[in-house]
């Protein structure tokens, strides 16, 4: 298994994890609502960041050759 694929799979056990502890932090009353709302959105929002970045490391982005990569003679790269 690839490290983005790891990374992927962490990514959506933390936005799974942080979800229901923030729907229920900001639903319910008193201490209990910070207590759950703050590690909630946490991994809520940690979760989403690593699955979108691992998933667009998997995908690829980012890897395409430029023009100066394509032509090795080619040391203009800022095309003048």
């Amino acid at each position: 298994m690839t490290q983005w694929r790891i990374a992927l799979v962490i990514g959506i056990i933390m936005f799974t994890m942080g979800l229901p502890l923030l729907i229920v932090g900001y639903v319910s009353a008193g201490e209990d609502a910070v207590a759950m709302l703050a590690p909630g959105a946490m991994l809520f929002c940690g979760g989403t960041f690593v699955a979108i970045v691992a998933a667009a490391i998997g995908m690829g982005f980012g890897k395409k050759a430029t023009t100066s990569e394509q032509n090795p003679a080619s040391k203009n790269w800022w095309g003048d």
